[in-house]
């Protein structure tokens, strides 16, 4: 497991981001996603889920910035910030750490799915919104 794949996404983590790619880069992102997550679970396919308290975090948005803060022990903690827009379904994140991971997320209620690969790692992390 690789967690410098998951954000891609820091996922995050990636949720990452440095210079932003969006077609819709002058307007933002279309659905307001601002707030912060708290971890639910997250995966790095094949591997398995974990869930707190084997993983723990917080991924805060604003309209076009993220912070993530992501801890795995044994695996380490990432933290990371970038940019990151929207384009329908679609994700993209950049960090001048882990560089740029595009996927797709989904708002369901108050959870928020984030899927993005980086580097060819592929990250699914689900986050609720406190």
């Amino acid at each position: 497991m690789r967690l410098r794949g998951w954000f891609a996404l820091a996922a995050a983590a990636s949720v990452t981001l440095g210079a932003l790619g969006c077609s819709n880069s002058s307007t933002g992102p279309s659905v307001n996603l601002s707030g912060t997550y708290t971890l639910v679970s997250i995966q790095f396919p094949p591997q398995p889920v974990i869930m707190p308290p084997a993983a723990t975090g917080t991924f805060t948005l604003t309209a076009t910035t993220y912070t993530l803060h992501l801890v795995i022990p044994g695996q380490g903690t990432v933290d990371d910030n970038g940019t990151y827009a929207l384009n329908g379904s679609n994700w993209s994140q950049s960090s001048s750490t882990t560089g740029q991971a595009t996927g797709t997320y989904s708002l369901n209620g108050n959870m928020l799915t984030v899927n993005a690969t980086n580097q060819g790692v592929t990250s699914i992390s689900v986050w609720q919104k406190q």
